[in-house]
C-alpha cells in the first residue's frame, strides 16, 4: 500500500445495543470532518440504512449489497463499479448507502470464502481517495460487524446512559479483542462516546462514573458528551445534518467537539 493510502483512517462505529445514536453519530462526525476539510466516505453497513437517511439518501440506485454481492461471488470489483455505487451527498460526504435488501446478504456471507474479509477488499480500494472512512454497523455482533472490525483501524463505541449499558459494553469490548487477536492485529478502540445523555439525572452521572472507573485507565473516553435533544431526534427525518438542522444547538456543538477530538 502506498504512502497516500496509509494516511487514511478507517473507523467503525459499533454497539450491539440499538438506540445509542450510532448512525446519527456516524453521519454527524462525517459531516464534521468534511466541514474541517477532510475527504470522508461513510459505509452504511446496516440494513436499516439509518446513516444513509441521516445523510439525505433515502432511495439509492445501488448500495453496499451490490458491492458485497460481487465480492461474495468472486467477481473482480472494478474501480468504475465502486464509483457508480458511491453517492455524493449535499454536505460533502461520500456514501456507500444501504437499504433493507442488504439484510439478505448475511445469509450469503456464511458460505463465502474468507467471509470476514470481504468488506475489507472494498475498503482497501478506497483508502487512497479519503482521509477518513467511517463504517456504521448494525446493532448486533454478527458477520456485518465482524467484517467492519476486520476492515477498520479503530472503533468508536457510542454508549447510551441507561441500565445494563456496562454489560453490553463489556461484551462488545471482548468481541473487539477477539477480532484483534484472530482477524485484525492492528485494531484499536478509538474511544467510548457517551450519547443521548440527560446530564442532570442520577442515572447518567452514575453510569458515566461506573464506565469511567471500569475503563478509563485502558480505553480513551471522549471529553465531549452528546446530550439528549428533541432537535437531534427530529434531525434524521430532515435529511440534513445536525450542523444544518440546528447549527447553534447543544448537539451540534458537541459533535464539533467530537470532531476536534477525533482529529486531535
Amino acid at each position: 500500500m502506498n504512502n497516500i493510502a496509509n494516511t487514511c483512517k478507517v473507523i467503525a462505529l459499533a454497539n450491539q445495543k440499538g438506540g445509542v445514536a450510532k448512525s446519527f453519530t456516524t453521519a454527524s462526525l462525517a459531516v464534521g470532518l468534511a466541514n474541517a476539510g477532510k475527504r470522508v466516505l461513510v459505509i452504511d453497513n446496516d440494513p436499516q440504512g439509518h446513516a444513509s437517511r441521516c445523510l439525505g439518501v433515502k432511495k439509492p440506485d445501488k448500495t453496499i449489497y451490490d458491492v458485497m454481492e460481487k465480492l461474495v461471488s468472486g467477481e473482480d470489483l472494478e474501480p468504475e463499479y465502486c464509483i457508480d455505487c458511491i453517492c455524493k451527498t449535499e454536505e460533502g460526504v461520500d456514501l456507500l448507502p444501504a437499504n433493507v435488501k442488504y439484510a439478505m446478504m448475511e445469509l450469503e456471507l456464511f458460505s463465502a470464502m474468507s467471509r470476514e474479509h470481504l468488506l475489507n477488499e472494498f475498503v482497501i480500494m478506497q483508502r487512497a481517495f479519503y482521509d477518513f472512512i467511517l463504517i456504521d454497523c448494525p446493532p448486533n455482533l454478527g458477520l456485518f460487524v465482524i467484517n467492519a472490525l476486520t476492515a477498520a483501524d479503530s472503533v468508536i463505541i457510542p454508549v447510551k446512559m441507561e441500565d445494563l449499558c456496562i454489560d453490553g459494553l463489556q461484551q462488545l469490548i471482548q468481541t473487539i479483542g477477539m477480532a484483534r487477536r484472530r482477524l485484525n492485529y492492528n485494531l484499536e478502540i478509538e474511544g467510548i462516546l457517551f450519547t443521548v445523555v440527560e446530564a442532570n439525572t442520577v442515572l447518567a452521572k452514575n453510569s458515566m462514573k461506573e464506565i469511567g472507573d471500569a475503563y478509563s485507565k485502558h480505553v480513551n473516553i471522549y471529553d465531549c458528551v452528546i446530550p439528549k435533544s428533541i432537535k437531534a431526534a427530529e434531525c434524521p427525518g430532515s435529511g440534513k445534518s445536525i450542523f444544518k438542522y440546528d447549527p447553534r444547538g447543544t448537539v451540534a456543538k458537541a459533535y464539533k467537539q467530537l470532531t476536534k477530538e477525533v482529529l486531535g
